[in-house]
């Protein structure tokens, strides 16, 4: 009863630093430049996080668990592939429906926008999994785990958030999809919680979910911010000078809190 109890105080604390994470970005009216070069220091932010982060998290709990590495890249695969499905079949609906060439700003900020939510969502889902797992398996590492939860939520929302500043969703419709983000990992967390509390040996079992995670992670950030990142060639020299800043931050924080993963 007390680790429920734990577990729902710990999932509280990253529900409200998500969702601080998620507000900053809209703290004050930011002209269309400033928002792309937001959109650039997120991307770095997602690619530090999938490649010194989440791949090697992936393939690590893999081998631990004794799964062959080519499996976690075929989950891998699956993951980039199933966004990339999601993506596609969205501008097929869209293209379907309208008179465009549904190539206009408003049209691909909304499906890119939509199409990460949704990658993310998957991830967060899986993050949940791995918290759970990381609760039944002591309290000193689940409080490791919840602070490096904690940092990973919050630059996560924060880039999430900074995404959907180019689209036309409404300030207080954005945060509520922001807000629903923010439960998934709680709430998944919970129902895994639930279901793995009869294991006893849950060694390697997040693996596959992680690497699957990875690969939605990895369409985001490559497919879908990357290229918002670059999307006003007159200022691509900072845009990149922010990439490098959003790596070094994830960099810095790796280094910083070894256990953050």
């Amino acid at each position: 009863m007390e680790t429920v109890v734990l577990f729902l105080l710990y999932s509280l604390g990253i529900l409200a630093i998500s969702m601080v994470g998620a507000y900053l970005p809209r703290m004050r009216t930011l002209s269309d430049r400033q928002i792309h070069l937001l959109v650039a220091f997120s991307a770095g932010i997602f690619i530090g996080l999938l490649f010194l982060l989440l791949l090697p998290e992936a393939l690590e709990e893999c081998e631990h668990g004794g799964i062959d590495t080519h499996y976690a890249m075929y989950a891998i695969l699956a993951g980039f592939l199933l966004i990339m499905s999601v993506e596609t079949w969205l501008k097929h609906r869209h293209m379907s429906g309208c008179a465009c060439e549904c190539g206009s700003d408003a049209h691909s900020h909304r499906i890119t926008s939509f199409s990460s939510f949704i990658g993310l969502s998957i991830h967060a889902a899986c993050d949940g999994l791995a918290l759970a797992a990381t609760f039944l398996a002591g309290d000193e590492i689940a409080l490791i785990t919840t602070v490096g939860m904690c940092i990973h939520k919050f630059v996560v929302l924060f880039s999430l958030s900074s995404m959907m500043l180019v689209t036309e969703i409404p300030k207080r419709k954005s945060m509520r999809y922001l807000l629903a983000f923010g439960l998934i990992t709680p709430v998944s967390g919970l129902v895994f919680f639930a279901l793995l509390s009869g294991l006893s040996d849950l060694d390697g079992m997040t693996g596959i979910p992680l690497a699957f995670a990875a690969g939605t992670f990895m369409y985001v950030a490559l497919c879908d911010m990357l290229p918002e990142a670059f999307h006003r060639k007159k200022q691509d020299v900072k845009s990149y000078a922010l990439l490098l800043l959003g790596i070094a931050v994830i960099l810095l924080v790796t280094v910083l809190f070894p256990h953050v993963h």
